[in-house]
């Protein structure tokens, strides 16, 4: 308690000083979303607290915005500041990571109402799939579990998930947002290929927490009629977020990089009909060969690095700041985040 409270004197704080009052030079602001969800939607009872906005939320945080920067699209600034000539002043890039079909359904209404260009990076072999994250499934497992549910689970899994500190004594009703984004958290050290695989066997006992079936309203992702849409509107332009959303580590090989990096480049040009310039590294993982092949196929690249973006820096590890519904509530929330320091 003590600790919200301290963070949300020093965003008010930064909200009246930050640099988005002072700094003239040219400069480029890049905020990170990911789902738009209305307030009492199923699928935030599933979703970690740092990846929601809501869609009136959206709209202030875009009408606040405008008054401090200038927005613009991602590629076209990183474009003019290659050629020495960024825009004058403060800028403002939006992206939205992953591909979620509530970008569609519920930010891009809010998009087009603002007229504010965006920049959204697809994850393109699961586009039009009933595909979902680990982390999502590992969500709604622990909201559905009871400890009655671990006796029929094979040792060998006990073993691995109490390695990776998943609670098996919790009931669900337990399992508030703050431990969910704890469990996820500390789930980040296993690959994908063997979260999913665990995920497999708690959900073979627990049918409630397994994935949903062929009801199309099951779908959490965009689909390719949804994509070409957005496109079509000029606001909303599309980048690579791998194909199958790789975590870009040292044990990679040489052609799942390639795969994975060139490839999702490769789909979007074909899908759209327009190239995609940029890239953005799952969970921000990079290694320096995923880093190589990244700048050998694309124009730029987006990070997890928090911060402004500046002329002449690293147009392949451009910093972000992540903007969600727990730290901006308010506009002077909002500012305070954006200003980039650190802890806010």
């Amino acid at each position: 308690m003590i600790k919200r409270l301290a963070k949300s004197v020093l965003r008010v704080s930064a909200n009246l000083i930050g640099p988005h009052h002072w700094r003239r030079g040219p400069c480029l602001l890049v905020l990170t979303y990911h789902r738009v969800l209305p307030e009492g939607h199923p699928d935030r009872a599933s979703e970690q607290p740092g990846m929601l906005v809501t869609p009136e939320l959206l709209a202030m945080h875009f009408e606040t915005l405008k008054h401090y920067f200038t927005p613009v699209h991602l590629d076209d600034w990183l474009r003019a500041a290659k050629a020495g000539d960024p825009p004058p002043g403060r800028s403002l890039a939006i992206t939205f990571d992953d591909g979620w079909r509530d970008n569609y359904e519920h930010a891009f209404p809010v998009i087009r109402a603002a007229g504010m260009p965006v920049t959204l990076f697809l994850v393109t072999d699961m586009v039009g799939s009933r595909y979902q994250f680990w982390p999502n499934r590992l969500a709604r497992v622990l909201k559905a579990w009871h400890p009655k549910h671990a006796q029929h689970l094979d040792e060998a899994t006990k073993r691995q998930l109490v390695s990776l500190s998943v609670p098996l004594d919790i009931v669900g009703a337990e399992a508030t947002p703050e431990l969910i984004d704890a469990v996820i958290g500390r789930c980040k050290v296993a690959s994908d290929a063997r979260l999913h695989a665990l995920l497999d066997q708690v959900e073979a006992v627990l049918p409630d927490a397994s994935s949903a079936g062929g009801d199309e309203t099951a779908r959490d992702l965009l689909d390719w009629d949804e994509v070409r849409e957005m496109a079509d509107s000029g606001l909303v332009r599309f980048g690579s977020h791998t194909r199958r959303h790789t975590r870009l580590r040292e044990d990679l090989k040489e052609t799942q990089l390639e795969d994975e990096i060139a490839g999702s480049r490769r789909i979007l040009k074909e899908k759209l009909g327009r190239p995609a310039p940029l890239f953005c590294y799952p969970n921000g993982d990079c290694s320096p060969r995923a880093y190589a092949v990244v700048k050998d196929a694309y124009e730029g690249a987006v990070s997890m690095q928090r911060g402004w973006h500046a002329p002449g820096e690293d147009p392949f590890m451009v910093k972000r700041i992540g903007v969600h519904g727990d730290v901006s509530q308010f506009s002077t929330g909002l500012l305070g985040r954006v200003s980039g320091w650190k802890g806010l």
